[in-house]
């Protein structure tokens, strides 16, 4: 059995190509006879909008992987089908950026946007494009479905790793310390600003005695989801200094 664990980094045990092509499976099921609905965490986007965007990202990064490619200026840009094709076009292009990235071994150089430039990265981050983006749309059609609890636990962290290190240019600073907690897998992240404000966090071992200023206990699903600015802190179940939480979840973006 493959232990994609170690292979990619993962901090927790799933399969991350499964998962996937599940989530882009449940996306196009969610999208069928939806089309024009408003997706109403993606602001200005209709149903094929979300479609077309994942579709692209997709065909994007399973160029990159396939191709080895290490400047994203030679991926030719796509093309936006017909409205009647997004949602089998984005059935197909699963199941090709899955092969894509089967077939490459996880430190096969590639370019990436992050400081780890290599397939592996890919993988892992497409993990929750693919999840984030399922909700975006089930969301859209009033079926809203939590997020894999595995693959949204390891997107936690890699959030926390890749997208939080400084705060855009508009934020206010955190203004405190924040502890968040995943209650169905158990694992919890201390988070914090420096003085610069640079971004520190680190994954808790039991016994550590936290006392931040704001704790947020959730599910990983909802956990992501606050990350992604899918679900405000005050829907979430937080401890101390709710407005800690609102801003740490507002100084990264998230487009």
């Amino acid at each position: 059995m493959i232990d994609h664990r170690s292979s990619y980094g993962l901090v927790t045990h799933f399969d991350p190509f499964l998962r996937i092509e599940a989530d882009t499976l449940a996306l196009a099921d969610a999208a069928e006879g939806h089309l024009a609905s408003p997706v109403p965490s993606c602001p200005g986007w209709s149903v094929a909008d979300l479609v077309w965007h994942l579709l692209e990202v997709q065909q994007f990064w399973g160029t990159v992987v396939a191709e080895h490619v290490q400047d994203p200026a030679t991926v030719p840009e796509a093309a936006r089908p017909e409205e009647e094709r997004l949602v089998p076009e984005l059935r197909a292009g699963a199941d090709r950026l899955v092969k894509s990235l089967r077939g490459a071994a996880p430190d096969e150089p590639v370019y990436t946007w992050a400081a780890r430039s290599d397939a592996g990265f890919v993988v892992r981050h497409q993990v929750q494009e693919a999840a984030v983006h399922r909700w975006d749309a089930e969301q859209a059609v009033g079926r809203p479905q939590a997020l894999d609890a595995a693959a949204a636990t390891d997107a936690v962290e890699e959030f926390l790793e890749v997208s939080t290190p400084f705060r855009t240019k508009e934020a206010a600073p955190v203004g405190g310390t924040l502890e968040l907690a995943a209650v169905d897998t158990g694992i919890r992240w201390a988070v914090g600003e420096d003085e610069h404000g640079t971004a520190r966090w680190q994954r808790l071992t039991d016994g550590t005695d936290q006392r931040p200023d704001a704790l947020i206990q959730a599910s990983a699903s909802d956990l992501l989801l606050y990350l992604y600015r899918r679900r405000p802190a005050g829907e979430l179940p937080v401890t101390g200094d709710v407005a800690v939480a609102e801003r740490f979840a507002l100084r990264t973006g998230t487009d």
